[in-house]
């Protein structure tokens, strides 16, 4: 018989989080549920407890791999699932014990693809809540409008969303470290018909730790990631019918790359880039608007201008905090 929702956790090298992410979903209230976890080649202790948890409850499928990465872990999860609806889940984060129930429920009364979720981020700092989506339903254009503008709208756990999206396979990136939930979230919602939200309360806690990489500083490796993905969003959004309502998403994307290279004092190329910035902002002036735009327009322009004047307007930026040295 079909379970109501499959709950996939991609696991590597997180033993010290694992047990709470895991009971968090064997106590949901909704209990037909199957759980994939998926051990993607992990040289800690999780494989073990992955195996020990799955001994003591038949919900939980254990799939050992070598290690390929979160989106191809994230493949091996959907492969696996029977469940009418996916629920991703990391495996150091974890849920509220009604929060499948709660998904499930508002899907199936509003026939709905996707049900979006309110999150709390839990920091060394503390914890917050970042400001919800506005409406009550989308379509995929309107959802699609939303991610690109606004920050934690495209991050793949807090979209709920029926399995049968997956029925012809989205394109996973192996290699993309940073931005793959970026490009896995938009294929999805541009799959869907109709996207729903549900306010009631938080439903997931998004655990930030120092290894992330809007944590920590910018390597080669990850700086030519960050370029990337907006190059595989620009390239499947053009491809659509409906890619001129995409153009100014796909700038702002680019934008906010840009901005995440800009903030972790990344140079290299950044002239060139803020040239293109520059043009793109005089093709679409409302884009000044956006706070997060508004904050690096001189930068840009100087920058554009002169590589020593952006430079000379970057040191004021770092004595300001404004950048990471």
């Amino acid at each position: 018989m079909q379970p109501c929702v499959s709950v996939i956790i991609p696991v590597y090298n997180i033993e010290k989080h694992l047990e709470k992410c895991l009971d968090s979903v064997i106590g949901q209230t909704l209990k037909d549920i199957e759980i994939i976890v998926v051990n993607d080649g992990s040289t800690d202790n999780s494989p073990r407890i992955i195996d020990r948890y799955a001994r003591t409850d038949s919900r939980i499928v254990a799939i050992h791999k070598a290690n390929e990465g979160l989106a191809y872990a994230r493949k091996s999860g959907i492969e696996a699932a029977h469940g009418k609806y996916v629920q991703h889940l990391d495996g150091d984060d974890f849920l509220e014990p009604d929060a499948c129930e709660l998904l499930f429920n508002r899907a199936e009364e509003t026939n709905a693809d996707i049900v979006i979720m309110r999150f709390l981020i839990d920091s060394p700092c503390g914890q917050e809540e970042p400001p919800f989506w506005t409406q009550d339903e989308y379509n995929n254009i309107s959802a699609i409008h939303t991610m690109a503008h606004e920050d934690y709208r495209w991050n793949l756990v807090f979209l709920f969303q029926r399995r049968d999206l997956h029925a012809v396979p989205i394109d996973y990136l192996q290699n993309l470290t940073y931005g793959e939930d970026a490009y896995q979230s938009i294929q999805i919602a541009y799959r869907s018909k109709k996207i729903v939200t549900l306010r009631d309360k938080p439903l997931y806690h998004y655990v930030v730790r120092k290894s992330s990489v809007t944590q920590t500083g910018m390597t080669r490796q990850k700086a030519e990631n960050v370029l990337l993905f907006p190059n595989l969003i620009e390239t499947f959004l053009e491809g659509t019918p409906e890619n001129r309502q995409f153009a100014e998403d796909i700038v702002y994307i680019r934008f906010r790359a840009y901005f995440l290279l800009l903030l972790k004092n990344w140079r290299e190329g950044m002239a060139e880039r803020c040239r293109l910035m520059t043009r793109s902002l005089k093709k679409y002036p409302r884009l000044k608007e956006f706070p997060e735009v508004n904050r690096f327009v001189k930068l840009i322009r100087l920058y554009s201008f002169s590589s020593f004047l952006g430079k000379a307007y970057m040191a004021y930026y770092i004595r300001k905090g404004k950048i990471k040295a």
